[in-house]
């Protein structure tokens, strides 16, 4: 299905082929069966399955092509609405997102700083209503699409209907990630403070960039974001993988030494993370490592071997079914999926060769390894999306590595502190500082490097040859290695 999905986004096709395609597929089941030729009836169950996933593309940008809120774009309307997300505050503004009473979809209000509005608002206001706008060649009106937001207001004069009108769960999920944000700026200084708060909890609005107008009068203009780019260190300002892992690998081992049985924890450690990931706003990359993560602890629970390929792959599967635009229009996505591929399939033939690479300490060869992996199978997408490589990513990532687990576990226990006392945050916070003071002077010194970031555009046709080359040398890899098992004297 998500190789339909995959061609839909990329190609529209006639009803008439459609359903050529769809009464192929059938026909070649059926014969399948008739005939008694296995492979015949996989081919046409394959064959259905990619045809549902053009379907299912179809049905949904059709969906966000016609829906009446996008039709009623450049007009000026008054909206009354409930607040949906958690609104992202800017120096002089913030952005918040509207379901609109009386119409299907999202509306982008941009709004001044004050008063500060909160998930489960309801507001109204009169605005001109606007499609997004694309802008230095990103997609941004199908990246906000594929979360149902078709129209933008800009600074409308608003007005406060009724508070508290959200979920409530949702609600106080989001109440704690405020208090975990306060107790990290009341015991940090800045830039340390908007760091972890980026690490922890993946709010990145706190982290100092370049604006328009700065990089207009200074195209060589370099701040916080900018370092983290061009160092190859930006990822960790997102929730990924290696948050849950951590969490997992924490939370489990100290509900049994509480004295909880080791199934009950193992689901009880499952919830939490769910719960975290949906106060942080189920971003991508989180909700790839939810999933993947959950599916490692149900085959502990049940005590099945857990198939990393296979967890991969239902992720996936599950995440672009129930919203097919994510495959094409989220760069998160695809970057969260391809590193994970990247690991699971490179980073055990790299280690392999890197023999000049000291075994002491155990972990240096196998982080260089894991961090190689994962950037040569996102490399195309980064050149692709963003038009620059990152030349000393290998050895930035090598560098903060170790100090990774460090500042994720001990910034959850500052955040606590500092949100129980600003006093409890100020006795705990030298460790962190200096972990955090040191992933930005990494960050700060790579970027300044001459050549540290290499600037170039590859199109569409060169980003697909690149991914077949990949996925002949996993084929490769796979073949090898299956000789190997069946033949381990060869």
């Amino acid at each position: 299905m998500m190789a339909g999905i995959g061609a839909a986004s990329l190609a529209e096709i006639s009803e008439f082929l459609f359903w050529t395609m769809a009464t192929g597929a059938v026909f070649l089941f059926f014969t399948g069966l008739v005939l008694r030729k296995h492979k015949f009836a996989v081919a046409g169950i394959l064959f259905m399955s990619f045809v549902l996933g053009f379907w299912r593309f179809d049905a949904v940008w059709r969906y966000g092509r016609d829906n009446p809120l996008a039709k009623i774009n450049g007009t000026t309307v008054e909206v009354s609405g409930l607040i949906v997300n958690d609104p992202v505050f800017g120096q002089s503004s913030q952005q918040i997102i509207l379901r609109p009473e009386g119409f299907e979809g999202k509306i982008l209000a941009i709004v001044s700083r004050y008063p500060e509005y909160r998930y489960g608002d309801r507001i109204k206001f009169t605005a001109l209503l606007e499609m997004p706008q694309n802008f230095d060649s990103f997609d941004y009106k199908n990246y906000l699409a594929k979360d149902g937001v078709y129209s933008m207001a800009r600074y409308p004069k608003t007005e406060l209907v009724s508070e508290n009108g959200g979920n409530p769960i949702f609600a106080g999920l989001l109440w704690i990630k405020h208090e975990l944000k306060k107790g990290i700026s009341q015991s940090l200084p800045s830039p340390q403070n908007s760091l972890l708060t980026a690490i922890l909890l993946g709010d990145q609005s706190g982290l100092a960039s370049c604006s328009a107008k700065e990089l207009q009068a200074d195209p060589d203009c370099v701040k916080l974001k900018e370092e983290l780019n061009i160092s190859g260190l930006r990822h960790l300002a997102a929730v990924s993988g290696t948050h849950i892992t951590i969490m997992a690998g924490i939370i489990a081992p100290f509900l049994v030494w509480l004295g909880w049985w080791r199934q009950k924890a193992l689901w009880a450690t499952m919830i939490f993370i769910w719960a975290f990931i949906a106060m942080i706003g189920l971003p991508a990359s989180a909700v790839r490592a939810g999933i993947m993560g959950s599916l490692m602890i149900i085959a502990q629970i049940i005590g099945r071997p857990a198939d990393i390929d296979r967890a991969v792959a239902i992720a996936a599967a599950f995440m672009v079914m129930q919203n097919p635009l994510l495959l094409r229009f989220d760069v998160g996505f695809q970057l969260s999926f391809l590193a994970v591929l990247g690991m699971c399939y490179f980073a055990r033939p790299i280690e392999k060769r890197l023999v000049f690479v000291p075994g002491k300490p155990e972990f240096l060869r196998q982080a260089l390894s894991i961090t190689l992996a994962a950037q040569i199978f996102t490399l195309p997408i980064l050149i692709f999306n963003f038009g620059y490589v990152s030349l000393y990513a290998p050895i930035t990532n090598l560098l903060v590595e170790p100090v990774v687990p460090f500042i994720t576990i001990y910034g959850f226990i500052l955040a606590i502190a500092g949100a129980i006392s600003s006093a409890l945050g100020w006795v705990l916070f030298f460790p962190i500082w200096l972990a955090l003071t040191f992933l930005l002077k990494v960050a700060e010194l790579f970027s300044a490097l001459p050549g540290a970031a290499v600037n170039f555009k590859i199109g569409f046709i060169w980003l697909a040859v690149s991914y077949i080359v990949l996925a002949a040398i996993v084929w490769k890899i796979k073949q090898k290695e299956k000789l190997d098992f069946l033949n381990p004297r060869g």
